[in-house]
């Protein structure tokens, strides 16, 4: 019979607690600065993605399949398997654009690519079962809960406007469209070349 948990779990609990209220916080913030608001579920989740993620870094690194191919495999399996890798394409797709959507800058794919799987996979996992309600939730909200992570990872700051622009231009973020605005940049409507 077991006793209660060891010093290590003890540690590793509190450590989970104290990133996932570190989190919490700094998502309300970045909902703020945003004007987005995430519905409670959606709020959680995204708390428990970047607690979780900070912790298993290599989850969404480099070294991990292409996402596309991953989504594909998820799609081929059957049964609490198949949901569970589509959650795990879906928390991919929603960190990657979230959190370090510059990564994809020399690549074939964008963020909005990115996003797609990403809903699409979010849709997978709760098709057919109201207990998991929160991944059609999370489809749904997936490009706010995606800009409200890089407002957490990333505050937006003027930076490099140029660059700024050019990756509004290829990737519509309303996030980078609102950092443009706030820096004097007035932007024209999708696909037209008007900037002041």
């Amino acid at each position: 019979m077991r006793e209660g948990p060891s010093s290590v779990e003890r540690f590793s609990l509190e450590v989970s607690e104290s990133l996932a209220s570190f989190f919490y916080e700094r998502v309300g913030e970045a909902q703020e600065r945003a004007g987005a608001a995430l519905i409670p579920e959606v709020e959680a989740y995204v708390v428990h993605l970047l607690a979780r993620f900070v912790r298993e870094t290599g989850v969404a690194g480099r070294h991990s399949p292409p996402l596309a191919l991953q989504y594909l495999s998820a799609r081929s399996q059957s049964g609490s398997a198949r949901a569970q890798a589509l959650r795990g394409v879906g928390d991919r797709a929603l960190f990657i654009s979230g959190a370090v959507p510059r990564s994809l800058d020399r690549t074939p794919v964008n963020v909005g690519y990115v996003r797609s799987i990403g809903e699409s996979a979010y849709r997978g996992v709760a098709e057919g079962r109201r207990a998991l309600a929160v991944f059609e939730a999370l489809a749904a909200a997936f490009e706010a809960a995606s800009e409200v992570i890089g407002d957490v990872v990333e505050p937006a700051q003027g930076g490099d406007l140029l660059g700024l622009y050019e990756r509004w231009r290829r990737d519509h973020s309303r996030r980078d469209a609102r950092t443009l605005t706030a820096a004097g940049v007035i932007l024209g409507a999708r696909g037209s070349e008007l900037v002041h």
